[in-house]
């Protein structure tokens, strides 16, 4: 779920100055020094990093025009950074370097944004938008590739263009509005953002703690900051597991033990023949307990390899969330996710469920097990009982 809402457009963690973090502004961008770019790429917990400026815009052509996201990026970061860059449905993804004046600039459509102009590969399109200074910017660009991540609100507002022609149009010479940082590991991004703070001698934050930051200073923000309602969403769950996993054990419980109990029954005589022949109530108890035992390892195995290979197929294929819901657009508590989810699977999500499912067996087995023990021979032979 993390990885859908982060991997296209925010990645796990973001530095920005702190008066754009609390209020986006176009003008409140800052220079990406080399020195900053070079810690990054020593740390060894940050994957890639990328670059952008952010503005919003208008573009189309003498027949339609749609406000967009246009996001200015180094092509090649980007593609290293997000998987953006995979998704093409037709054409290419962006030059490393602009093309010489005058031809126009490069742009990547979203596939939305392309239906939405009724435009291709080849296609000329105008922008226009208020740049930092105030002026009106505006640019020719050439369609050069459409593209499709799955994300809706990127596929349908979101256009990319190289940083440099993205600079030049907002007048932001040599700055960015943020840098986006992919980690190893999403479930560190505390920790990595607290890194790369010490690191480069930056601020953590912003803080909720009333501290006051100056709005010029750089903040590092992990994912858990960016999207609190997704993290807040998490934590909600992980509290919640227990008691979903204990109302599935408790019946799982309850299942186990009437199988047992009605095996019992079903086999009354045979048990009191086997007392009536000289085994001990000890050990029929033993030898019914480790039935139980048996039955309950087998079943909890079918069911971890079943489902250990259903997870192992959507952490690889991932889910489609389109099955459910008819809507284009996958939201949720503001956030736009991917339309498809890839699911964790880890060694202890499989074991622990055998684990206690065995257990869970050896308990119910009890009840039946000591029933049986306990029996007549004689009149339970005679069928009297």
């Amino acid at each position: 779920m993390v990885r859908g809402a982060t991997a296209v457009q925010t990645a796990q963690i973001q530095i920005h100055t702190a008066s754009y973090a609390a209020k986006p502004r176009i003008y409140r961008s800052f220079t990406a020094e080399d020195e900053l770019l070079t810690i990054l790429g020593n740390l060894p917990d940050v994957v890639a990093f990328s670059p952008r400026i952010k503005a919003h815009g208008l573009l189309g052509n003498e027949a339609r025009s749609q406000v967009v996201q246009i996001l200015g990026v180094d092509p090649n970061r980007e593609a290293a950074t997000t998987p953006v860059a995979t998704g093409l449905v037709s054409g290419r993804w962006l030059d490393i370097a602009p093309p010489e004046y005058p031809a126009p600039r490069e742009i990547v459509l979203g596939q939305g944004v392309a239906r939405q102009l009724k435009v291709d590969v080849g296609d000329e399109l105008v922008a226009f938008l208020e740049a930092a200074d105030g002026s009106l910017g505006n640019d020719l660009f050439e369609v050069v590739g459409i593209i499709r991540t799955g994300n809706t609100q990127v596929d349908r507002m979101s256009v990319y263009v190289n940083l440099e022609d993205a600079r030049y149009i907002t007048a932001l010479e040599g700055q960015v509005h943020e840098i986006s940082i992919q980690t190893a590991d999403l479930t560190r991004a505390r920790e990595t953002a607290r890194e790369i703070a010490t690191a480069a001698g930056l601020q953590l934050g912003p803080t909720n703690d009333g501290s006051v930051v100056d709005g010029d200073a750089l903040v590092v923000r992990p994912w858990q900051v960016i999207h609190p309602s997704i993290s807040q969403m998490i934590e909600l769950f992980r509290n919640s597991y227990w008691i979903m996993y204990l109302l599935l054990y408790v019946v799982a419980a309850i299942g186990i033990l009437n199988t047992q109990r009605m095996s019992a029954l079903e086999r009354r005589r045979e048990f009191a023949v086997l007392m009536a022949i000289g085994m001990r109530p000890r050990r029929m108890l033993r030898t019914l307990e480790v039935e139980t035992l048996v039955v309950g390892f087998v079943g909890a195995m079918i069911g971890a390899t079943g489902g250990g290979l259903l997870a192992w197929y959507h952490a690889t294929a991932g889910f489609d969330l389109g099955l459910l819901t008819s809507s284009a657009a996958f939201t949720y508590m503001g956030v736009a996710f991917s339309q498809r989810l890839f699911f964790v699977l880890e060694p202890h999500m499989v074991i622990q469920p055998v684990l206690v499912m065995v257990l869970a067996a050896l308990i119910s087995g009890l009840w039946p097990a000591w029933q049986a023990a306990r029996i007549d021979p004689a009149p339970t032979i005679s069928g009297r009982t």
